[in-house]
């Protein structure tokens, strides 16, 4: 035990072995906390005699309980396994095997999975004909979630519903618990919520669980939520010991519940705890940590601590500006090649972002520089529904002649699209077009444009969506091409259906999109719908890459708890980085937050970290791109930066035009490299509507974009 002692520091040491009152240990970032957790274990085994059952400590995934284990078992053998070591809700099922019978629950009660939950909601969506799509059950089961935890039951959720969809999940919801309670089943959110209840209101079988328990032990505490707090106080005897571990400044899960603030109150909670602080690191080089130390000061809501490290590495934080984002992808592909080439493995590089859409350019550029990669726990860009979906519409509108056989492709754009958003055309209704398709040797868009032998219902329903594609089509020459999507997401209902349904992520994907056609146009102004579209058929048909040796892209959620010798923290720009939805909805501690997702981020690097942003339009943010705030945070003696910072906007989302003169005004005349001249008839930030001749249409433009000049007086 003395061998395991003498290799931790003097802080890991004092936290391994004070055990006669509660402790808090501040674990930062690369600090050996999991370490420190076992060793304190082994020695409250082996020093101090405590039996191995009596040492309980939780875990919030099976990899940790896992690791847990292993370490455990290498540091004292057999006696790991009697260790109670486990996630939350394992140890809730247990308390609830024993007792839940005082609930009304039978000893083998049922746990269901997302697969029973769906089963649950199957035939509400079946009886009351609700289109899987636009509702899909991962969006039921999460808002019966969001109630559970938030301790809302199905008779206030009816009560506090605002519009048709919640309505609907509120149904849902009383459908699904009243299905639940006559299985006697429990999801994964009841385990936590009646083993809290099962504590709290039977006094003897919380007594009996506290005598059972001389020391608890909390992993990842900064990440817990006030239920699973609560189980942990309720668990805690008079004579027990708590200790928790984390680290407040890696707090990035308050959307899923996690509060910070119980990881920062818990002294009031536990008045006679003591406060113990790891801030050695041993995974980052000193510049890194300096650079991240000098970010996380500037939150409020934080236990002060400074990272230090005493492993070599004087290499300073390369930033890149880049002009656009076709540059900045280009940029770092070339950095990722030549690092391979000496000898750099492809794994021990990632690329982090602050939201999935950013994965767009890089994927694009990475496939076609032929360095392979893969998407850590996400879907590729051109994968995701709403892209698949965008991109159907497009193949719809950029039609030929419907009677071509080689239209019989847009069968598959066609019920892609028939309900997004809904539009009531059942499944027993297109099973009876593509029947009538079959027999007239036409395809299903054809069929739709006159269907024989139907009702005058399914007829109404066939001719408001043609209706809706010719009228998209009418329109194309009137667009960019760039634009022609967002009017298309626009006038089909598909923007208001995810703004109805809260899902702002997958109109940034879009928005995305939005920006991949016109970096295309950039590339090549020649390029028209159809080759577009027969690019990105190509490019996603490619072979996979996600298997063997590559290159990660992740979000910077997704990449806690990972290291990487090289890290590429990337489109670092004002709105994107920190993000501006969340700090407009959330305020400051929402931007407090964000400042703690960019420590997290900075701090999986090893031994190299890189980061970047991008100049050029957003089509997202609606303005020029600008770099983020975080950057002026950072002291330029750990950059390779030049003299003068970059100067990112004062103001989340202040617009292009307060800081950079728009050349020209309402009324002008001005003229375009490929569209020829127009007239500004509005001017937005950073973007001209101009209106050319019949033959080019109404355009929105970059105002600031070199190919578009005033014409003089």
């Amino acid at each position: 035990m003395n061998s395991v002692l003498a290799t931790l520091n003097a802080p890991q040491r004092e936290a391994a072995t004070t055990i006669d009152r509660h402790v808090r240990i501040i674990a930062g970032a690369g600090s050996g906390k999991t370490r420190v957790l076992m060793a304190r274990i082994a020695y409250l085994i082996e020093e101090i005699g405590i039996y191995p059952s009596r040492i309980l400590a939780i875990t919030f995934t099976n990899k940790a309980t896992n690791e847990m284990k292993n370490r455990l078992t290498d540091l004292i053998g057999d006696d790991a396994r009697i260790v109670r070591i486990s996630t939350i809700h394992s140890l809730c099922v247990r308390i609830l095997r024993e007792d839940g019978d005082r609930l009304g629950y039978p000893k083998a009660f049922v746990i269901m999975d997302n697969d029973d939950q769906r089963q649950i909601l199957r035939p509400f969506y079946k009886e009351w004909n609700i289109d899987r799509k636009m509702y899909p059950y991962a969006r039921a089961i999460g808002y019966i979630s969001d109630c559970k935890t938030a301790g809302v039951d199905p008779d206030e959720a009816m009560k506090l519903a605002m519009g048709p969809t919640q309505e609907l999940f509120a149904k849902f919801y009383r459908e699904y618990e009243a299905k639940r309670k006559e299985m006697k089943a429990m999801d994964f959110d009841d385990l936590l919520l009646e083993a809290r209840r099962l504590l709290e209101k039977e006094k003897d079988v919380r007594e009996k669980w506290q005598k059972r328990l001389d020391y608890i032990h909390v992993d990842e505490f900064q990440d817990v939520d006030p239920v699973q707090y609560h189980i942990v106080r309720l668990l805690t005897g008079p004579d027990a010991k708590l200790c928790v571990v984390g680290d407040p400044d890696q707090t990035i899960y308050t959307w899923r519940g996690a509060s910070v603030e119980i990881i920062l109150r818990f002294d009031k909670d536990f008045p006679d705890c003591k406060t113990i602080v790891l801030n050695q690191n041993y995974r980052s080089t000193q510049p890194i940590l300096n650079a991240s130390n000098a970010v996380i000061r500037h939150n409020k809501d934080r236990i002060e601590k400074e990272l230090f490290t005493e492993l070599p590495g004087d290499r300073k934080i390369d930033l890149q500006e880049c002009a656009d984002d076709n540059e900045e992808p280009l940029t770092i592909a070339r950095k990722i090649h030549d690092a391979h080439a000496a000898g750099l493995p492809y794994h021990d590089i990632a690329i982090l972002y602050r939201s999935n859409f950013s994965s767009r350019a890089f994927e694009r550029i990475l496939r076609k520089t032929g360095i392979p990669y893969r998407i850590y726990g996400g879907l590729r860009f051109y994968d995701r529904q709403e892209i698949k979906d965008a991109l159907c519409y497009l193949r719809l509108c950029a039609h030929k002649d419907e009677a071509d056989p080689d239209q019989f492709s847009l069968d598959l754009a066609v019920l892609r699209v028939i309900n997004q958003p809904r539009r009531a055309i059942g499944a027993k209704t297109i099973e009876k077009l593509q029947d009538q398709a079959a027999k007239r040797h036409i395809n299903l868009y054809e069929v739709m444009k006159d269907p024989q032998g139907l009702g005058n219902a399914v007829v109404n329903k066939c001719r408001g969506f043609v209706e809706l594609i010719e009228e998209l089509r009418a329109h194309r020459a009137d667009y960019s091409l760039e634009d022609y999507l967002d009017y298309i997401m626009d006038e089909s209902g598909y923007y208001r259906m995810l703004k109805e349904n809260n899902e702002e992520d997958r109109i940034d994907n879009i928005k995305e999109l939005q920006q991949d056609i016109a970096q295309n146009l950039r590339e090549d102004p020649d390029m028209t719908l159809e080759t577009y579209l027969q690019d990105i058929a190509l490019f996603t048909d490619r072979e996979d890459d996600q298997a063997g040796e590559c290159v990660n892209l992740m979000t910077v959620h997704a990449a806690k708890g990972l290291e990487f010798h090289s890290v590429y923290l990337v489109n670092f720009n004002e709105g994107i980085f920190p993000s501006a939805r969340s700090v407009q909805e959330g305020g400051n501690a929402a931007l407090e937050e964000e400042r703690r997702l960019c420590y997290v981020a900075m701090t999986r690097a090893k031994e190299s970290l890189c980061i970047s942003w991008n100049g050029g339009y957003s089509y997202m943010l609606e303005q020029n791109k600008t770099p983020s705030r975080f950057l002026l945070e950072i002291p330029k003696k750990w950059t390779n930066a030049p003299q003068e910072k970059p100067k990112p906007q004062p103001q989340m989302l202040l617009r292009a035009a307060g800081h950079r003169r728009v050349p020209f005004h309402k009324g002008d005349l001005v003229e375009h490299t490929v569209y020829g001249q127009g007239v500004v008839i509005r001017l937005e930030g950073g973007v001209a509507t101009v209106a050319f001749d019949h033959t080019v249409g109404i355009k929105k433009l970059n105002a600031f974009h070199p190919s578009l000049k005033k014409v003089s007086s």
